[in-house]
């Protein structure tokens, strides 16, 4: 079955059970001016009336203003009804909707198939687009099951690339094989398309393979559809306000969102706990839920009229980021309270609709009448504390189990009696943690919504952490520390050694011993090199305190330094200064920075290595920077919590962590990040020797894969290379070409690709480690079996870059491309390369060899054709379709062996080289041929049945008909000639200065004169499809008559 009888007609016949209504191609371009349009007008303009009331005259001004909106965020301040528009007969300005959100009903919602729009050049073909009101909002590629999804998320990006005008007022898109789906906003890159494995609509259940079904119902059902346009969809700036990138729910967070406003509405139970693991994005959940209890579309309820929203966090760096994040995404006018009497202020203000960021210790009860000996000033202080319409509060409480410390808790709870209050963790609440859930979930309730580790790692929304353990010898354990002491000690003087011992010897002493911390940064440099860097990821180092970073960081510096001395030969002074850059110690000062008895002479107190906070701020913009050499960032506490950068792969850990700190640190390695496969932890100190004690304060299930083994690896790499190991015979082994061939059919070669993949993904995650080494020759067996495979069963050029294999296996993979030949097998060649003919030359190839070749040309054949279908559509559509029909006779064992196949694809090659030289036999030029080309497709050729049949009996009849065929063949001849002239105008219209000058491909006035022309030339000389054919002929000039 092909993508359209088997995804995408199945896909429209869903739709239309949701409430869509099919629109055909006639009706949808009847309605757009030309290719470049994308806006149904008609559609549009009786939307715009019908649901603002206002006159056509103005509907249509706004259908021409939208028409030429190019940026998505602006369209989507329209699609919110966020501008006005003076409207005629009014004398204000008036609020222009161009959605309903009140009564989907009063919406047109209707999709097409193949829909056609061109721009820059290129023609896309769509294969399903979701129009509301006649606004293109989602665009949907169908891919068969065996292609996969990745291809049709790449050929999205693609179509976003060429086709500006479909994506401006996008919403979002999709990418479905029926079993599969992926959805991902406007522009995302690859690794940002989620699927959605969880129904959130009441409705029928969908089984695991009814992706597709289940997919188009979460996301498109028209109340779903709009709540995600209203709410669930935002656009973040960088720090620099430069970079824009447009973010849309995941389904953890739409759901969690829309318990909150259930609960609001209801009103039963004013709280609510939710659990999302860190890296599953907490903090874009908050904006969301903001987003929604603020402006709340489509919803009609007096409890969110107009609430007033208190964001509150429990330390100054999550404070800032999260206020940073509301700012970044648009959120309407976030104020943050930089003290407690601004933040009184703020609370005490009567209008409604604010949205406030605070810490909790702004909290104080700093009023002195609370440190009265009165209990009556006592209790007028705590009458005045509450906040006016306190129950039109709703507090959003960012890890709330840290908020409820000392009298902080209940000052935010006297101040918000009435308030609805929702805590937010990325941490599991601990067993014995009773005030937490009493404080923030409801009676028996325990967490309103919960997305717990095991759920991120699944769906996508984060990587694994794994922990190994390294230098054991180091580990610090208590029951040990006397022993260590004599130990690390023992070349101390007496008085040193008495002082010590007199004051109590503590790990962190032992910790920061000048030669232990010389070893690690020794064994952290040479672990760093060999198996993150060549990815190009990054690294904490976590240490025990702020005169523990100063020693790191000078150690570090002093063992890279050593190596660029030796490696790369460069002096002292140079190796210091590229060794310097490559890390940075991230700590605050205080009063007591005076050294210790036991301080390093080299390092003179933790001053040398402090950074100003505006350093620190650069230090970590370069640290978040993939294209930086800063490598490492240093810190004792700092970045432990409510950091974010998903380029960080490992953190090297040298201090005591555990419960809560211990699972927030571990997560800052497990943002996703191109292909991260998973995060590291290093442990130095001995931590993971007592997980299970680390983490004993959570229930098992919580937490029991916080952290897995990195060993564990190794079991998944010999289950992978023994289910990919299975499908090759062992006879085939040493014969690739065999190999490839035995697999049988093309279902069996997708199951192969996808062993395939898994094997080599996990062979260059483990990668240096020794174990890999008796797996190296079945790993090189595999990829050239995928890279044939890819031209036997694809007919595909394989992609020999290996740009989506760890960079720990490229050089390995790529000098054995070399050595056996197969780079030379899998290199494509051009018609106009003589290599390219010699494979139908020698009839002495052995039968092995003449099958290679057949394939080789065929994927060659393929490439070449669909270059010059873009290049001019009708020339040479007959050569796509003669060599689809050969690979299909191929594939149902038609011919009889690899000498017949090469035979009938030299016929193909060539034809097709002929046509490619056949202008040279003609009066015109090769540009002015092609667009004959493209006329001549239009003129129908003297048909089998207009010729005599054999045997006529009837010789007037026959000589009749003769006479009728030599006539129509004189008139085509006559009116191909005629077409020839006509192509020669054409071409010199677009040549010409005059009507094209300089620049013309990017001025839209200027080309849509040119079609006007073109058309005109068309129908003078009754040509016929005279209306269509100026699209297709620019098409075919804006690649062969562009001027810059």
């Amino acid at each position: 079955m092909s993508e359209e009888s088997a995804v995408e007609i199945p896909g429209l016949r869903f739709l239309e059970t949701l409430g869509y209504t099919e629109l055909s191609a006639t009706e949808v371009n009847a309605q757009r001016e030309s290719f470049e349009r994308v806006l149904l007008k008609d559609t549009l303009v009786d939307a715009l009336m019908r649901i603002n009331v206002i006159l056509r005259e103005t509907a249509l001004s706004v259908h021409n203003e939208l028409a030429g909106l190019s940026d998505n965020e602006a369209w989507f301040k329209r699609l919110r009804g966020q501008a006005s528009k003076k409207v005629s007969g009014e004398s204000t300005s008036k609020t222009i909707r161009l959605l309903d959100f009140d009564d989907p009903g009063q919406n047109t919602w209707e999709v097409t198939r193949q829909f056609y729009v061109k721009g820059g050049g290129k023609v896309i073909e769509a294969d399903l687009v979701v129009f509301v009101n006649g606004i293109p909002l989602v665009v949907i590629e169908a891919k068969d099951l065996t292609v996969g999804l990745e291809k049709g998320i790449a050929q999205i990006r693609r179509y976003e690339t060429h086709v500006d005008a479909l994506f401006a007022p996008n919403a979002f898109n999709i990418v479905t094989t029926g079993a599969g789906l992926r959805y991902a906003a406007t522009g995302a890159s690859s690794q940002y398309w989620f699927d959605w494995p969880e129904s959130t609509i009441p409705g029928p259940t969908f089984a695991k393979t009814q992706a597709m079904e289940r997919g188009f119902t979460e996301l498109l059902t028209p109340a779903r559809l709009l709540d995600l346009i209203a709410h669930f969809i935002v656009f973040e700036r960088d720090a620099t306000g430069q970079k824009v990138v447009k973010k849309i729910c995941r389904y953890q967070q739409l759901r969690a969102v829309n318990k909150m406003v259930e609960r609001v509405i209801d009103g039963t139970h004013r709280k609510g706990l939710i659990w999302h693991t860190q890296g599953s994005g907490k903090s874009l959940t908050m904006v969301f839920a903001a987003l929604k209890l603020k402006f709340h579309r489509g919803i009609d309820h007096p409890r969110l009229k107009n609430p007033n929203i208190l964001v509150v966090t429990d330390r100054k760096d999550l404070d800032a980021q999260i206020t940073g994040t509301f700012r970044a995404c648009g959120l309407p006018n976030p104020k943050h309270a930089r003290s407690s009497a601004e933040l009184r202020a703020l609370i005490d203000q009567k209008s409604p609709g604010r949205v406030i960021t605070s810490t909790i210790f702004k909290f104080d009860g700093e009023d002195p009448r609370f440190e009265s000996s009165s209990m009556r000033e006592r209790q007028a202080a705590m009458a005045e504390l509450a906040a006016p319409q306190s129950a039109n509060w709703i507090l959003l409480v960012d890890e709330c189990h840290r908020t409820q410390e000392e009298l902080l808790g209940a000052y935010l709870r006297a101040t918000f009696p009435d308030a609805f209050f929702f805590g937010f963790t990325g941490t599991p609440v601990k067993k014995n943690d009773k005030d937490t859930y009493a404080n923030f979930g409801a009676p028996g309730e325990g967490y309103l919504d919960k997305y717990g580790i095991d759920e991120a790692v699944r769906d996508g929304a984060t990587v694994k952490v794994l922990y190994t353990a390294r230098l054991p010898e180091w580990h610090l354990e208590d029951a040990e520390l006397d022993a260590a002491f004599d130990r690390y000690f023992a070349a101390e003087d007496d008085e040193t050694r008495r002082k010590l011992k007199e004051r109590g010897v503590t790990r962190s002493d032992l910790a920061r011993l000048p030669s232990r911390i010389a070893q690690i940064a020794a064994d952290i440099w040479q672990h760093f090199r060999t198996h993150i860097q060549p990815d190009g990821y990054k690294a904490q180092i976590v240490t025990v305190d702020r005169r523990a970073v100063a020693k790191h960081k000078a150690a570090l510096d002093a063992v890279i330094a050593d190596w660029y001395m030796a490696e790369h030969g460069l002096s002292e002074s140079a190796a210091r200064l590229r060794a310097t850059a490559h890390s940075a110690a991230i700590y605050s000062a205080n009063a007591n920075d005076a050294g210790e008895v036991l301080e390093d002479e080299s390092v003179r107190g933790v001053l040398r290595f402090q950074l100003s906070e505006a350093q620190q701020k650069d230090a970590i913009q370069r640290f978040r920077d993939p294209e930086s050499e800063l490598y490492f960032l240093i810190v004792c506490d700092k970045l432990l919590t409510g950091f974010d950068a998903p380029v960080e792969q490992a953190m090297y850990l040298d201090k005591s962590l555990r419960d809560h700190n211990l699972l927030q640190a571990i997560t800052r390695t497990n943002r996703r990040f191109r292909d991260k496969p998973y995060g590291l932890i290093v442990d130095y100190f001995g931590v993971s020797q007592n997980l299970q004690d680390a983490l004993s304060a959570y229930r098992a299930d919580d937490v029991k894969n916080a952290l897995r083994p990195e060993t564990g690896l190794h079991d998944d790499l010999r289950d992978a290379h023994r289910q990919v190991m299975a499908m090759i015979d062992p006879a085939d082994r040493h014969d690739v070409r065999q190999a490839v061939r035995a697999l049988g059919s093309l279902d069996r070669y997708y199951d192969f690709c996808q062993r395939a993949r898994a094997f080599i993904a996990l062979y260059g995650a483990i990668m240096p480690d020794p174990v890999v080494i008796p797996y190296a020759p079945d790993l090189k067996l595999v990829t050239d079996i995928l890279h044939l495979g890819k031209m036997e069963w694809e007919n595909e050029e394989p992609d020999l870059s290996f740009t989506h294999y760890s960079a720990k296996l490229r050089q390995m993979l790529e000098a054995h491309l070399e050595v056996t030949g197969i780079r030379e097998l899998c290199t494509l060649r051009s018609l106009s390369d003589s290599a390219f003919w010699k494979d139908f030359d020698d009839d002495a190839e052995a039968p092995r060899d003449l099958e290679t070749a057949a394939v080789r040309k065929t994927v060659e054949l393929k490439k070449i054709i669909a270059e010059k279908l873009g290049e001019n559509a009708e020339r040479y559509a007959s050569f796509s379709e003669r060599l689809k029909e050969l690979i299909a006779s191929f594939q149902l064992g038609l011919f009889d062996d690899a000498a017949a196949k090469l035979d009938a694809l030299e016929t193909v090659a060539r034809d097709l080289q002929a046509e490619d030289a056949a202008h040279q036999s003609s009066r015109l030029s090769e540009h002015a041929f092609g667009i004959w080309s493209i006329l001549k497709a239009t003129v129908a050729d003297v048909s089998d049945e207009q010729k005599p049949s054999e045997g006529q009996t009837d010789a007037a009849a026959q000589a009749t008909q003769y006479a009728e065929a030599y006539a129509e063949g004189t008139a085509h001849a006559q009116r191909l000639a005629a077409l020839e002239t006509l192509a020669e105008d054409i071409a010199a219209l677009y040549q010409s200065d005059e009507h094209a000058p300089i620049r013309w491909q990017e001025k839209g006035s200027v080309r849509h004169e040119l079609r006007k022309q073109v058309r005109h030339m068309l129908y003078r000389d009754d040509v016929p499809g005279w209306r269509e054919l100026p699209e297709k002929i620019e098409t075919f000039a804006l690649k062969h008559f562009a001027k810059s």
